[in-house]
C-alpha cells in the first residue's frame, strides 16, 4: 500500500488536485480562510478588548453612519481627556499655588494653602490691644481655579461625566472646599458639583454622571429631563473649572487631586457602534471568531474521535458489544438534544468548555453509525483476513488497517460537524447559557435581545453576529460534502 493512500485510492495530491475543480469546495475553503485570518490577527483589527466598556454611549451607531444619514452628520463620537497638573491651566490662584507630585508612579495636583500667621511681636498702646482681641475678624478665603478648554463641535450628547479621587491634608482648624464647574460659550455657568471639609480628610472619590439624580436636583431640573442637551447646547469651547477654596489654619493647606477623567459618551463609535455598555460590536464580532472556530473544531473533533473508536470497536468486534452499544446510539440519537443541552448547561455552570463537552456527548452517534458500517464492510477484505492470518491483534488490525481506511469518511464527516457545534453553541448563549465573560457571537445576540436592539431598530448589532454564523456554517458544509464527494466510495462510483 502507498505510504499516500488509503484502500480508497485518493493520493493527497490527487485529492487536491479534484477539490480544487470544486467551485463550492473553494468558495468555502476561501471564507474559512478569511475567518481564520481574522480570529488569529484580531488584537491587530481593532484597538479595543472585547471586555472594555463605556467606549461610547449604549446602543451607539457605527460612525459611518455620519457619511450616509443627515440625522448623524454631527452626531459626537466619544470625547475622553484625563486632566492632571500638564494640563490643567491655573486661571485664578489667591494665596494659594498648583504644583505637581508624583505618588506610586502617578503624577497628581496639588493646590497648596499658605498657613495663617499670626504677628509675633506685639504692638505697644492701647488700640494695638484692642487689634489683637478682634485678630481675625473674618479670615479671607485662599482661592485657585483650575480650568482646561474642550472644544465641541458636535450636536447635543446624551451624557457627559468627570470621574477623580481627592483628599485633604490641613490642620484641624482650617476649612476647605471644591467646586465643579462647566462654562459654556456664551459664559453661561453651571455648577455640577461641590463638597466642604474641615480638617485633614482620607481619599474620596469624586463621580459626576449628568444620569445621576442629584446633579439634576442641584440643576433644578426633573427626573426625566436630561442635563447633558442643556448644558452642552452649542457649538464652542467650553471651559471645565475645579475651583478649590479654603480658609488656611496655623499650618498649610494640600488639596491633592488625581487625575481626572472627563468624558462625553459618543452617540456615533467605530465599525458597528456600540451595545448596552458601550462595548465595542466590532471587537466583539472579531473575537467572537475565535471563540466560535475553536468551539466547532473542538467539539467536532471530540465528538468524531468517541464516534469513531465506537464505530470500529462495535463493527470488527461485533456480537454482544456491537448489539449493546448500538442500542445506546439509537436511545441517545432518539433524545431531544436542545432541551438536554439546556437542563446539563444550567446545571454545570456557564462555561465554554462545558458547552464543548455537552455538544460533544451528544454528536458522536451518527459518526459511530457511519464508521461501524464502513468497518463491517473493511473487516471482511483480503488484507485485514491476511493480518488476522499472520497473527495480528485485534487493536493492531483496528489501528493500522481499519482506522486509515475509514479517516476519509471520518475526516468529512467532522468538516460537517463543526457548523453543527457552532449553531448549538449560538443557540445555547442565545438562551443565556453561554459563558457572560466571553464574546461569542450567540452571546451578541443574548443581549441584543434584552437589552433594546430590537426596540431601537438597532439592525447593526443584530445583522453582523448572524451573518457570521451564516456564513462560516456555510462555508464548512461546502468544503464537507465536496470532501465527501471526493473521498466517499458511493459518490465517486455515481460520478
Amino acid at each position: 500500500m502507498s505510504k499516500n493512500k488509503t484502500q480508497t485510492g485518493i493520493s493527497a495530491p490527487t485529492f487536491w488536485e479534484q477539490y480544487r475543480r470544486k467551485p463550492l469546495g473553494m468558495v468555502g475553503l476561501s471564507i474559512v480562510i478569511v475567518y481564520v485570518f481574522v480570529a488569529i490577527f484580531a488584537p491587530f483589527l481593532t484597538p479595543y478588548n472585547p471586555k472594555q466598556i463605556l467606549l461610547a454611549d449604549r446602543i451607539a451607531a457605527p460612525i459611518w453612519f455620519r457619511s450616509v444619514l443627515p440625522k448623524y452628520d454631527d452626531a459626537p463620537s466619544t470625547i475622553r481627556t484625563t486632566l492632571g497638573p500638564d494640563e490643567w491651566a491655573v486661571s485664578e490662584a489667591t494665596g494659594g499655588r498648583l504644583v505637581a507630585e508624583e505618588l506610586e508612579g502617578a503624577a497628581v495636583s496639588v493646590i497648596e494653602f499658605e498657613p495663617v500667621l499670626k504677628d509675633e511681636v506685639i504692638p505697644e498702646g492701647e488700640a494695638a490691644l484692642l487689634e489683637i482681641e478682634e485678630y481675625p475678624k473674618e479670615p479671607e478665603k485662599s482661592v485657585v481655579e483650575l480650568s482646561y478648554v474642550v472644544p465641541y463641535s458636535y450636536s447635543p450628547p446624551k451624557t457627559f461625566g468627570l470621574t477623580f479621587n481627592y483628599w485633604v491634608d490641613a490642620s484641624s482648624d482650617s476649612k476647605t472646599e471644591l467646586e465643579f464647574v462647566i462654562e459654556t460659550p456664551e459664559g453661561k455657568q453651571y455648577n455640577l458639583w461641590g463638597k466642604s471639609y474641615s480638617g485633614t480628610l482620607g481619599s474620596q472619590p469624586a463621580r459626576i454622571d449628568s444620569r445621576d439624580l442629584t446633579l439634576k436636583q442641584r440643576l433644578g431640573l426633573t427626573i426625566f429631563d436630561d442635563p447633558a442637551p442643556r448644558v452642552f447646547s452649542s457649538k464652542g469651547d467650553y471651559r471645565l473649572l475645579l475651583t478649590a477654596r479654603s480658609i488656611p489654619g496655623e499650618e498649610p493647606t494640600r488639596v491633592y487631586i488625581s487625575n481626572a477623567e472627563f468624558y462625553i459618551p459618543g452617540n456615533v463609535h467605530g465599525l458597528l457602534g456600540a451595545d448596552h455598555m458601550g462595548a465595542d460590536l466590532w471587537t466583539q464580532l472579531i473575537y467572537g471568531t475565535r471563540i466560535s472556530l475553536s468551539i466547532g473544531l473542538s467539539a467536532a473533533a471530540i465528538s468524531v474521535a468517541v464516534g469513531t473508536a465506537v464505530g470500529i470497536i462495535c463493527g470488527y468486534l461485533g456480537g454482544v458489544v456491537d448489539e449493546f452499544m448500538m442500542r445506546v446510539v439509537d436511545v441517545l440519537m432518539a433524545i431531544p438534544t436542545l432541551p438536554i443541552l439546556i437542563i446539563l448547561g444550567a446545571i454545570l455552570g456557564k462555561s465554554v468548555w462545558n458547552i464543548v463537552l455537552l455538544i460533544s456527548a451528544f454528536a458522536w452517534m451518527g459518526t459511530a453509525r457511519l464508521v461501524r458500517s464502513q468497518t463491517l464492510s473493511l473487516r471482511e477484505r483480503v488484507f485485514v483476513e491476511s493480518a488476522k492470518a499472520s497473527g495480528a491483534s485485534d487493536a493492531y488490525v483496528m489501528l493500522v488497517h481499519i482506522l486509515p481506511n475509514v479517516l476519509p469518511l471520518v475526516f468529512a464527516g467532522m468538516v460537517l460537524r463543526i457548523p453543527s457545534a457552532i449553531l448549538t453553541e449560538a443557540s445555547l448563549s442565545f438562551l443565556g447559557l453561554g459563558d457572560p465573560r466571553v464574546a461569542t457571537w450567540g452571546r451578541m445576540l443574548h443581549n441584543a435581545r434584552g437589552f433594546g436592539a430590537f426596540t431601537t431598530l438597532a439592525w447593526w448589532w443584530l445583522v453582523p453576529p448572524g451573518l457570521a454564523i451564516t456564513f462560516l456554517s456555510l462555508a464548512f458544509v461546502f468544503i464537507g460534502n465536496t470532501v465527501n464527494e471526493i473521498l466517499n466510495p458511493r459518490y465517486r462510483e455515481r460520478s
